[in-house]
């Protein structure tokens, strides 16, 4: 262990200034943006899912979704209808999350962000106190800092809310453990490590693998935690989760893994060894596109200077993370600011704390520091222009060339637009809404995606149509013109409006700002009727 002289920490919690002034801003603007996409509807389809999960916890309903059942394989691939009491375990066994209920019982959806940003920060203390017991003060400081000002950081704390959150604060203190003999430390944080997510074993094993090298001493613990989380992972994935329905194998490992295994019905075991039996086109997977591969782990290296990509400690602390980064298909395999990189962070910063640690005499020289300076500027600004997850578009464009950008002032419109249609839906009542609306309805039972349906299943099992639709077309107008998704999603909206009006089933009470509220015909209240009846004719109405 380091000198405390030479570091400056004389306690196992203590923070010099800089340290907290790191991670307080971190906080306060990391929250202050999530409050702002809160009210700017920003915060989408996740943020309402898990509010929706969360709340059902706190009434009694662990991991009960209507909007996860939206998601899962009966209804996305086999054409099912959305139902009531589906468990979002079926997707993901995200035990842990579910610990958020009782805040969210307290304080209501602000739950959601504020645990969010808390867990991201307190994992950069840990960092801290790991990097100061082995490296110079300024040199801990620095990699603390490239924690706080790295896109895989910033990225994930601005999303919409998600389950991985957990994944740096309880990785470092795994590591932390096995580096100072600390069992009992080891036993609780990769119990639950476990308890994040069925894929979060991953990262465990990959902790462990990193044990079993490095760590003579810790060998058998590590041996343990790699045993451990296999069995874990095979254990949820092959029966816990399918139990709850087949939207592992029917969704989640068919998008990831389908241009590799063409049968993924036999779960993770099987996908495992089906992957073995094809080398050839895993070590394809692996590196291609090459551009892209080598952007990402450029871009995740960075902040650091590129150490990680030098360090042999890092490379087995993400062994098992990255290698699913890299032969996973999709758009967000390899993006640097989606929640999926939280499973590097751990080993990328450690791992470069570790390398520091034999090279200490490297941090002497000036120009190190002045380009670990430039590198640190350099991806801070990236991530800030990249705009993550549109969390900035207040201050930053969504397009340059086109022109594309939304005032601060019309988004708080918009705001005002939206709370007063949603206003207009009694408070349990069932919804299909569009989906920067979710947020706002997301605490009731039945509530999902317009217009991927207004029809789901009730408790019972039968049909049922919602009582209520509220849609935003008018929130797409600015960008429809650049952006396809957008324009295709204004035009759906439109036109399943249109339908549900001409079939007489549903009758329009609502058309302001760009938002339209309709609401069941059978049973109708007078002042609904009479509300309609001045409504007139409405441009968003195909």
């Amino acid at each position: 262990m380091s000198d405390p002289s030479l570091t400056g920490v004389s306690a196992p919690w203590s923070f010099p200034r800089p340290v907290i002034l790191l991670a307080a801003g971190f906080f306060l603007l990391c929250l202050a943006i999530q409050i702002w996409r809160l009210e700017s509807l920003s915060a989408t389809y996740d943020q309402a899912l898990f509010l929706q999960e969360l709340w059902s916890t706190a009434q009694g309903r662990p991991f009960e979704s209507s909007l996860s059942s939206v998601l899962s394989g009966p209804v996305k691939v086999g054409g099912e209808l959305p139902r009531i009491g589906y468990l979002h375990l079926g997707q993901h066994a995200n035990a842990l999350t579910l610990i958020v209920a009782p805040l969210l019982a307290l304080i209501g959806s602000w739950a959601l962000p504020l645990a969010q940003v808390s867990l991201l920060t307190a994992a950069g203390l840990v960092l801290w106190r790991i990097a100061s017991r082995r490296l110079p003060h300024s040199l801990a400081l620095r990699i603390t800092a490239a924690y706080y000002l790295s896109g895989a950081v910033i990225g994930p704390a601005l999303e919409n809310f998600h389950d991985l959150i957990w994944l740096p604060l309880l990785g470092f203190l795994v590591v932390e453990a096995l580096l100072e003999d600390r069992r009992g430390q080891l036993i609780i944080t990769a119990l639950l490590l476990l308890l994040v997510r069925e894929d979060s074993g991953l990262l465990l094993f990959s902790l462990g693998l990193w044990g079993l090298v490095r760590r003579p001493g810790m060998r058998w613990m590590s041996a343990g935690l790699m045993l451990m989380s296999f069995v874990w992972v095979l254990l949820v994935t092959g029966w816990i989760q399918p139990a709850v329905d087949s939207s592992l194998s029917d969704r989640f490992l068919q998008e990831k893994f389908g241009h590799l295994v063409e049968d993924v019905s036999g779960g993770t075991f099987a996908l495992m060894l089906g992957m073995l039996r094809q080398p050839l086109a895993l070590l394809q997977a692996i590196v291609s596109p090459p551009g892209s591969t080598l952007g990402f782990l450029l871009a995740l290296s960075l902040p650091l200077l590129f150490i990680p990509l030098l360090s042999v400690d890092s490379l087995l602390l993400v062994a098992a993370p990255l290698f699913i980064a890299l032969v996973s298909q999709g758009r967000s395999a390899l993006s640097v600011t989606l929640r999926y990189v939280l499973a590097l962070v751990p080993g990328l910063y450690l791992g470069a704390v570790l390398w520091w640690q034999a090279h200490p005499v490297i941090w002497s020289r000036r120009w190190i520091r002045r380009c670990w300076t430039g590198a640190l500027s350099l991806g801070l600004l990236l991530t800030l222009v990249g705009n993550p997850h549109r969390s900035l578009s207040a201050l930053v464009p969504d397009s340059f060339s086109p022109w594309v950008h939304v005032p601060p002032a019309e988004m708080l419109d918009r705001r005002a637009a939206a709370l007063e249609a949603v206003a207009m839906v009694p408070e349990q009542a069932s919804v299909s809404a569009d989906t920067p609306l979710l947020p706002l309805l997301a605490q009731r039972d039945v509530v999902i995606r317009f217009p991927k349906s207004v029809r789901y299943r009730d408790r019972d099992g039968d049909p049922q149509d919602v009582d209520w639709v509220v849609a935003f077309p008018g929130f797409y107008s600015p960008l429809a013109p650049v952006f396809d998704l957008e324009h295709n999603q204004q035009r759906s909206i439109r036109r399943a409006l249109n339908k549900l009006t001409e079939s007489g089933d549903y009758q329009l009470v609502h058309c302001r700002k760009g938002t339209v509220v309709l609401q069941r015909q059978r049973g109708l209240v007078g002042s609904a009727l009479n509300n309609a009846g001045s409504v007139g004719a409405c441009p968003w109405i195909e």
